[in-house]
C-alpha cells in the first residue's frame, strides 16, 4: 500500500470519526475487516466503507443519497437489488457483507472507488451536514 493511500485511509477514519457513528458488526465473527458500516449523525443516512484495498477505498452507499456533484475521476458502480443481494448490469455483484445491514437491504445503492482527498470530500461532505 502506497503512503498516499495510507495517508487518505487515515483521512477517512478521521473524518468518519468526526461525523459519523459506527454500526455495530451484525455478524459476531465480523471483525469489520472487509466492511465498515457508518451512520451520519445528523441524517441517520448509511455509509460502508471497504479500506481493505491496496489502491482505492470503496465507499457504498444507497442510491438516493449519492451527492449531486461527484468528481469525474471516481469510478461508479450501479448496484440493483437482486433478491438479498446486488448486481450490476454486467451481473457483478455487491460487498456480501451489505446484505447484514437493514440500512442497505432493498435500495438500490451505489459503489465509489475513491483514490484521493479532494474525491473523499466530495463524497463525504454531505453526510456531514
Amino acid at each position: 500500500m502506497s503512503e498516499d493511500i495510507a495517508a487518505l485511509k487515515d483521512y477517512t477514519r478521521a473524518f468518519m470519526r468526526l461525523n459519523m457513528d459506527a454500526v455495530a458488526a451484525q455478524r459476531v465473527t465480523s471483525g469489520k475487516v472487509h466492511l465498515e458500516v457508518w451512520r451520519a449523525r445528523g441524517t441517520g443516512r448509511p455509509l460502508g466503507l471497504e479500506m481493505d484495498h491496496d489502491g482505492q477505498i470503496n465507499i457504498w452507499m444507497r442510491r438516493k443519497d449519492l451527492a449531486k456533484t461527484i468528481p469525474e475521476s471516481v469510478a461508479i458502480v450501479q448496484k440493483d437489488p437482486n433478491g438479498s443481494t446486488w448486481k450490476d448490469i454486467q451481473g457483478k455483484g455487491a460487498n456480501s457483507n451489505l446484505s447484514s445491514y437493514v440500512e442497505f437491504r432493498g435500495w438500490k445503492i451505489t459503489r465509489l472507488a475513491v483514490t484521493s482527498q479532494v474525491e473523499v470530500i466530495a463524497v463525504l461532505e454531505p453526510f456531514a451536514e
